[in-house]
C-alpha cells in the first residue's frame, strides 16, 4: 500500500483550515488569520496533528517564492512616479522612521545590532493582503484614505528586498559595521544588475515565442520556469530565493503580458501562501504565549501606537489633513506578512533565540486581528482627536474666505468637480472648490477656479465657505463615511441648502437621503440607466418614452433597481410600451434598393405590417403618399406600427443597403 507522509499532513492541515477560514470570513475577519489560527491548531504547540514540519515548511518557501513574483509583476515604474510623494516621500518616511525607533528600543536595553536591526525591519513592514481586504470590502480603496495607504503599502514591499539583502550582508559578515555591510550590499546590486541585464534580454525573447504557440499549458509552465528559475540562480549567486522570484516578475511586470501571467500564478500564490501562514502558525509556543500574555499585549499595543504616531506625524510634515492621517495610520498599523518572511530568516541565521522569536511572532499575530477592529473604529476615532486636538478652518497662508452668498460649494476636484467648476465659471455662477489634496488645489487655482485646501467633513471648515448662506452643495468624492458626515452637518448648518451627493454604492442611497440629502447620484445606477436607454434606442422605442422611463427612475430615487416589486411594475409597464404603436423615420441613403421603386412594389404593408404615413422629400412633406409613390435618394419615409413590425420593417428597408443609414 503506497505510503505519502506529507499528504496525511495535508488533508489534515486542509480539513481544519477550511472551516476556520469559512467561520473568519463569517466573523469578518482576514482569511490570513484563519490560517494562523488553524497552524497553531494542528502545530507541535497546539494538538499536535502535523508532524511533518520540514515538508510543510519547504512548501510554505514555495508560497514566499510566488507572492515575491507577484510583488514584482504588479510593481509599475510608471505607479511609483504617478504616487510619487504618497509612496516614495511618505511610504520612505515611514519606514526609514520607524525601522530607527524600532530599532533605537531594543538596541538601548543592551540587543546586539544584529537583533535590533531586525526587530526594526519586522515593525516597519504592514500587511498588505490585510488592508487590502478590508478596504475592500468597505468600499474605500478609493478613498482618499484608501489610495494613501496603498501608497505606503506599496514602498514598505519593495523596501524588503533591500532589507533580505541586508541581512543576508550581515549574516555573512565577521563583524558588524557598515564597511562589512556596504560591501556584500554592492556585490548583491551588481549581481541583481547582472541577472536583470540577463533577464531583460532573453525573458521577453522566451515569452514572445511562447505566445505565438497559443499553448496555455506550455504559457504557464514558462512562467513557473522563469519564476523559480531566476529565484534559484540568485541563490546561486549568493542572494535569497525570494529576491530572485521579486527580479523575475520586475522583469515581466512592463510587458504586455503581465496582467494575463499575475491571472495564471494568483492560484498557486493563494494556495502556497495559505501554507506559508499555516506553517507560521504552527510556531507559535502556546506554552509561552500564556506565560507572557500581559507583556505581549502591551508590546502589541506599544507597536500599533508607535505605527499610528508616526504615519500622523509624517502627515502633518506632507500637511496631510489630521484626520486621514489618523485613519491611514490605524489601518496600517499591525506587523505585515513580509516580516514573518524575514522573522524567519532572521531564525535561519541564527539572529533571533527561541523567546525572541516567539515575543517577535506572538506580536504580529496579535495586531494582526485587532486591524479589522482598528479600521472599523478609525473614522470614529479620527474624528474625535480632531476635534479634540482643534482643526484650523484653513490653512494660515488661506485666510479668511470673503463674505458670500447663493453660491455653490464643490467638494472634490475630481473630473466631476472639474466639470462642474468649468460649466459653473463660462455661466457666471459663484462657487468655490474644496479639497484634501494640494496637488488638486494647485490644479484647480491654475484652471482660473476659487479653491480651498480642507476638509469639508468638518463644521469650521464650511463655516469658513460661508455654508450658512450657500445656495448649494455638490459632493463629488469617493469616501462614503465622510460623505455621510459632510451631509449630516452642512444640513445642520443650512436648513434651506440643496444638498446634491454622488457616491459609487447603492448602498449609500437611503442613508445620504436621511441625513439630508435633496438628490444622490449613484455612479452604478446612472450606469444602468444609461444601458437600459440605449437598449431601448436599438428597439425604436421612442425618445420622449424613454426620457419618461429614466425621469421616473431618478424621480423615485432609483427604488426601481433597489425594490425588486417595484422593479417587476417598471418592467412590465416598459413591456407594454414597447408592445404599443410607435413611429419610426428611415433615410434613403445612396445605393439603398428602394430608389427607383413605388410603395407597392416594396409593399412594406405585406412584408411587415407597418404604415407608410408620410414621405419628406427637399424639406417638402407628402403626406399618406399613393402606393405609385416613386421612393428616390435622399427621401425620409415616416412610418408606424408595433414595436414588433418596426423592427421587421427595419430589416427589410435596409436589405442590399451599400451604405449606412443616416
Amino acid at each position: 500500500m503506497e505510503n505519502i507522509p506529507i499528504l496525511k499532513d495535508l488533508v489534515i492541515l486542509m480539513a481544519v483550515s477550511v472551516p476556520v477560514t469559512i467561520l473568519f470570513h463569517r466573523l469578518g475577519l482576514p482569511a490570513i488569520i484563519g490560517f494562523l489560527i488553524t497552524g497553531i491548531i494542528i502545530g507541535p504547540y497546539g494538538m499536535g496533528l502535523v508532524t511533518n514540519l520540514s515538508a510543510v515548511d519547504t512548501l510554505a518557501q514555495i508560497g514566499v517564492i510566488l507572492l515575491l513574483f507577484v510583488v514584482g509583476l504588479e510593481f509599475s515604474m510608471t505607479k511609483m512616479f504617478r504616487l510619487r510623494k504618497e509612496a516614495l516621500l511618505g511610504g520612505g518616511l515611514q519606514v526609514a522612521i520607524t525601522s530607527a525607533v524600532a530599532f533605537a528600543g531594543p538596541f538601548f536595553f543592551g540587543y546586539p545590532v544584529t537583533q535590533s536591526l531586525l526587530i526594526g525591519f519586522v515593525t516597519a513592514l504592514s500587511s498588505t493582503a490585510i488592508v487590502l481586504k478590508m478596504l475592500a470590502d468597505r468600499g474605500e480603496l478609493d478613498t482618499p484614505q484608501g489610495n494613501l495607504s496603498m501608497s505606503v503599502l506599496l514602498f514598505q514591499d519593495i523596501c524588503v528586498v533591500p532589507m533580505i539583502i541586508t541581512l543576508q550582508a550581515i549574516a555573512g559578515a565577521k563583524e558588524v559595521s557598515l564597511l562589512a555591510i556596504a560591501n556584500p550590499l554592492l556585490l548583491a546590486t551588481a549581481a541583481v544588475g547582472v541577472i536583470l541585464a540577463a533577464s531583460y534580454i532573453l525573458v521577453p525573447r522566451i515569452l514572445y515565442q511562447v505566445v505565438k504557440l497559443r499553448n496555455r499549458e506550455v504559457f504557464t509552465l514558462t512562467v513557473l520556469l522563469l519564476c523559480f528559475g531566476t529565484a534559484w540562480l540568485t541563490s546561486q549567486a549568493g542572494l535569497s530565493l525570494a529576491l530572485g522570484a521579486f527580479i523575475a516578475g520586475l522583469v515581466i511586470s512592463e510587458s504586455e503580458y503581465s496582467h494575463q501571467i499575475v491571472a495564471e500564478v494568483l492560484s498557486f500564490r493563494d494556495t502556497f501562501m495559505s501554507l506559508f501562514f499555516v506553517s507560521i502558525g504552527m510556531l507559535l509556543d502556546l506554552g509561552y504565549f500564556t506565560k507572557n500574555i500581559p507583556h505581549l499585549f502591551l508590546l502589541a499595543s506599544g507597536v500599533t501606537l508607535l505605527k499610528v504616531m508616526v504615519v500622523v506625524g509624517i502627515g502633518q510634515m506632507l500637511k496631510t489633513p489630521i484626520r486621514l492621517s489618523i485613519i491611514v495610520g490605524m489601518s496600517i498599523a499591525q506587523i505585515g506578512e513580509f516580516s514573518f518572511v524575514l522573522m524567519k530568516l532572521g531564525e535561519d541565521y541564527g539572529f533571533l533565540a527561541h523567546d525572541l522569536y516567539q515575543t517577535l511572532l506572538a506580536t504580529s499575530i496579535l495586531t494582526m486581528s485587532a486591524t479589522p477592529f482598528l479600521i472599523q473604529i478609525s473614522h470614529a476615532a479620527a474624528y474625535r482627536a480632531a476635534h479634540l486636538l482643534g482643526v484650523r478652518a484653513v490653512p494660515s497662508s488661506e485666510g479668511k474666505i470673503a463674505a458670500t452668498s447663493d453660491h455653490v460649494v464643490i467638494v472634490g476636484y475630481g473630473l466631476n468637480g472639474q466639470n462642474l467648476a468649468k460649466v459653473l465659471k463660462e455661466i457666471g455662477i459663484k462657487y468655490i472648490v474644496l479639497d484634501m489634496n494640494w496637488a488638486r488645489i494647485k490644479l484647480a487655482r491654475k484652471d482660473g477656479h476659487k479653491a480651498i485646501f480642507g476638509d469639508a467633513s468638518h463644521i469650521e471648515i464650511l463655516k469658513n465657505l460661508h455654508i450658512e448662506n450657500a445656495r448649494m452643495m455638490v459632493i463629488a468624492i469617493s469616501d462614503p463615511a465622510t460623505t455621510r458626515r459632510m451631509v449630516k452637518i452642512a444640513r445642520e448648518a443650512n436648513d434651506g441648502l440643496y444638498i446634491l451627493v454622488r457616491t459609487h454604492y447603492t448602498t449609500e442611497v437611503e442613508e445620504l437621503y436621511k441625513l439630508g440629502a435633496n438628490q444622490v447620484i449613484p455612479e452604478e445606477f446612472e450606469t444602468s440607466v444609461e444601458i437600459f436607454s440605449r437598449v431601448l434606442k436599438e428597439y425604436h422605442v421612442p425618445g420622449n418614452i424613454i426620457k419618461n422611463q429614466i425621469d421616473v427612475v431618478r424621480h423615485e430615487g432609483y427604488a426601481m433597481f433597489r425594490t425588486p416589486s417595484l422593479a417587476r411594475e417598471k418592467l412590465m409597464e416598459i413591456t407594454s410600451i414597447l408592445s404599443a404603436s410607435v413611429t419610426e423615420t428611415f433615410f434613403v441613403s445612396r445605393g439603398s434598393h428602394l430608389i427607383g421603386k413605388t410603395l407597392a412594389e416594396v409593399d412594406l404593408r405585406e412584408k411587415s405590417g407597418v404604415m407608410v404615413l408620410a414621405i419628406v422629400r427637399k424639406s417638402a412633406t407628402r403626406a399618406n403618399p399613393p402606393a405609385d409613390f416613386t421612393i428616390e435618394e435622399g427621401d425620409i419615409l415616416a412610418i408606424i406600427g408595433s414595436h414588433e413590425e418596426i423592427d421587421k420593417s427595419m430589416q427589410v428597408l435596409k436589405e442590399n443597403v451599400s451604405s449606412s443609414p443616416q
